[in-house]
C-alpha cells in the first residue's frame, strides 16, 4: 500500500540552478510548500500553470547569512543543491569548488544544527565520489569504497560525509544521494550532452561548421534524466533513513561515444567529429556505473524517462534557442 506523502515546507538551495528548477517544480506539483535560496534573487516560475516560489539570494558560503535564513524559515526540510556542479571547471577552480560545495555544506549544517535541528537535510553529493571502477567488475553499490580522483569529486566525498557526520554527532537527520550523471531540458552546454546538441543546431542553422568537438567518447557513464532524479529526490525526503546514503543512477553502462552517435543521428545535417585536447580532463574516470537497488527497494522508485527521448528534447531545446534573435531569453533560461 502507497504511503501517504507529507505536505512539507522545503528550503531548496541553488534553486534556481538546471536541477534547482525541476526540483522546486515537482516539490510543488506534490503539494510542498517551496522556498528558494541561490546567488541571484528571483521569483522563479514553476510549470504550465504559472505558479511561482519564493527565493532569496543568499551564497551558502556566507556561514552568517545561511544561518540567518535558516533561523527565520525553519523548514521541514532542505534540500541542498547549491554547489560548483562542472567537475570540469573544478580543475580550473579547485579552491573555489571546494569553498562553495564542502564548506557551504558546513555552514548548512551548522545552521541546521544551531537554529532547527528537526529540519531533514537532504545532502547531494555525486557518484563520482566512488571514482574509477573495472569494467565487468559490477555496478558501484553504497558500500563501494569512496576513491575520488579529481577536485569536483573529493569536494561532493566531503558533502557527503559531513552527512554522516552531523547524523552522528549531532541527530540531524540527514539523507545523502548519490545521483550519477544526469541530463535534459535546461542543462547548460559546459555539460557533455547540451555540449553536443548545441553544436549540432547551430550546424544546423548554418552558424558554424558541419563539426562537432569532442574529448574523450570512450568513457561509460551511467545517465539518468533529470526529472527521474528529483522524483528521487522527493522520495528520500519522504522515505530516506537518516544516515544512509543512495545511489540515484539507471545502472545500465552508456559510452559518451553512443550517446553522441544518437544525437548525430537525430541531426538534419551531416557533421563529423573533431577530437580537441582542450576538451579533455586532467583526470578522467573510464567507467562508472551504479547499482541502485537500494533506492528502488527502499522508496519504490522506478525510472519513467528513456534516455533517447532526453536527448531528443535536449535537441530540440538548443534548435529553438539557436533560431532565437541575440538579446532574446533562450529557452534554457526559461527552463531553469
Amino acid at each position: 500500500m502507497a504511503r501517504e506523502i507529507v505536505r512539507r515546507s522545503v528550503l531548496v538551495t541553488g534553486a534556481l540552478g538546471f536541477v534547482g528548477g525541476h526540483l522546486c517544480r515537482e516539490l510543488m506539483r506534490s503539494g510542498h510548500e517551496v522556498f528558494g535560496c541561490d546567488l541571484e534573487c528571483a521569483t522563479a516560475k514553476a510549470g504550465a500553470a504559472g505558479a511561482a516560489f519564493p527565493t532569496r539570494a543568499c551564497d551558502v558560503s556566507d556561514a552568517d547569512a545561511l544561518a540567518a535564513l535558516v533561523s527565520e524559515l525553519r523548514p521541514s526540510a532542505v534540500v541542498h543543491l547549491a554547489a560548483q556542479s562542472s567537475a570540469s571547471r573544478a580543475f580550473v577552480q579547485p579552491r573555489e569548488t571546494f569553498l562553495a560545495n564542502a564548506l557551504g555544506t558546513q555552514n548548512l549544517f551548522e545552521a541546521v544544527s544551531n537554529h532547527s535541528p528537526e529540519t531533514v537535510v537532504l545532502v547531494v553529493s555525486s557518484g563520482e565520489i566512488y571514482g574509477p571502477q573495472e569494467p565487468g567488475g559490477g555496478p558501484a553499490t553504497e558500500e563501494t569504497p569512496v576513491v575520488p580522483v579529481s577536485p569536483y569529486a573529493l569536494s561532493k566525498a566531503v558533502e557527503d560525509m559531513l552527512g554522516l557526520q552531523y547524523w552522528k554527532s549531532h541527530g540531524i537527520r540527514s539523507v545523502r544521494a548519490r545521483p550519477f550523471n544526469h541530463t535534459g531540458p535546461g542543462q547548460t552546454d559546459t555539460f557533455v550532452l547540451p555540449s553536443f546538441a548545441k553544436q549540432i543546431a547551430l550546424a544546423e542553422a548554418g552558424r558554424c561548421e558541419p563539426v562537432i568537438e569532442v574529448g574523450n567518447l570512450e568513457a561509460v557513464r551511467d545517465f539518468l534524466d533529470v526529472r527521474d532524479v528529483v522524483r528521487a529526490y522527493l522520495l528520500l525526503l519522504e522515505r530516506g533513513r537518516p544516515g544512509e546514503s543512495y545511489n540515484i543512477c539507471s545502472g545500465r553502462p552508456r559510452s559518451i561515444r553512443s550517446l553522441l552517435d544518437a544525437l548525430v543521428s537525430m541531426s538534419r545535417t551531416r557533421v563529423t567529429v573533431r577530437r580537441v585536447e582542450s576538451r579533455m580532463r586532467p583526470s578522467d574516470i573510464a567507467y562508472l556505473v551504479g547499482d541502485n537497488s537500494k533506492l528502488r527497494g527502499e522508496t519504490g522508485w522506478e525510472p519513467a524517462y528513456r534516455l533517447e527521448d532526453s536527448l531528443q528534447e535536449i535537441l530540440e531545446q538548443w534548435r529553438k534557442s539557436v533560431r532565437q534573435p541575440s538579446g532574446s531569453r533562450t529557452s534554457e533560461e526559461e527552463a531553469r
